[in-house]
């Protein structure tokens, strides 16, 4: 259920959230326009002050939109992504639910998703490495390997950093599926301590290094890497 005015939750309390600061400017400047002793141009003026201040009041509730979503895929708050979510485009929609998915662990849910609509241009390397994690889940390693060639492999060194963090992890998971277990170690020890990738990417990056300490019987290690991981994001499933 979404999250609305004062993190009150269900549909009044959202709409209140969107609409109550509107109603309420509107009617402020009804009552000027009514009330204020002015000819015709001046309360167009009035008016258009009004459509000036509407347009920066949602273009606030855009961009505070924008941030609750990174906060809560970075901390891996999946039932937050979810509410957020049901706010988005059709097509971003299917992305974020995807994101969720991954952060629970709910593999073919996350890939039933992704295949449900094509993402926009500016997100398909989020997609990819969302459906790499969901195949290298699934044990379609041959899979996971095509896709982050295809999807990943080329992207330019000058990424941003949280893009770069996230295709690395995708390698790391990649070459894990595969058994390169000293490849995929090099790359996860690049993310655990590298604060700039995000609680959720180190989260996982933790817990698969877990996965390796495991294989080689350093059950010290895996229990030190499931904690961090634990701290760093709670609420994932990875912890």
């Amino acid at each position: 259920m979404a999250i609305g005015f004062a993190g009150k939750r269900g549909i009044g309390w959202v709409l209140v959230a969107g609409w109550l600061i509107p109603a309420i400017m509107c009617g402020a400047y009804l009552i000027l326009m009514s009330t204020s002793d002015t000819d015709t141009s001046g309360k167009i003026w009035e008016g258009i002050g009004l459509a000036f201040v509407l347009c920066l009041w949602f273009l606030f509730r855009t961009l505070t939109r924008h941030a609750a979503m990174a906060r809560a895929v970075a901390v891996g708050d999946a039932t937050r992504v979810l509410e957020l979510a049901d706010r988005q485009s059709a097509k971003m929609r299917s992305l974020y639910r995807a994101l969720a998915f991954q952060i629970r662990g709910a593999w073919p849910q996350a890939l039933e998703e992704l295949d449900r609509r094509d993402p926009p241009a500016s997100k398909r390397v989020l997609a990819a490495t969302v459906r790499v994690a969901a195949l290298v889940e699934t044990g379609r390693a041959a899979d996971a390997r095509a896709v982050f060639d295809r999807d990943l492999a080329r992207r330019s060194p000058t990424a941003d950093i949280a893009t770069a963090s996230l295709v690395r992890l995708a390698e790391a998971r990649v070459r894990w599926a595969e058994g390169d277990l000293g490849g995929a170690d090099k790359l996860l020890a690049r993310l655990v301590d590298d604060v700039r990738a995000g609680e959720n990417v180190r989260a996982i990056a933790h817990g698969y290094a877990a996965r390796i300490a495991d294989s080689r019987g350093d059950a010290a290690a895996a229990a030190k890497h499931r904690a961090r991981a634990a701290e760093l994001a709670p609420r994932s499933a990875v912890a």
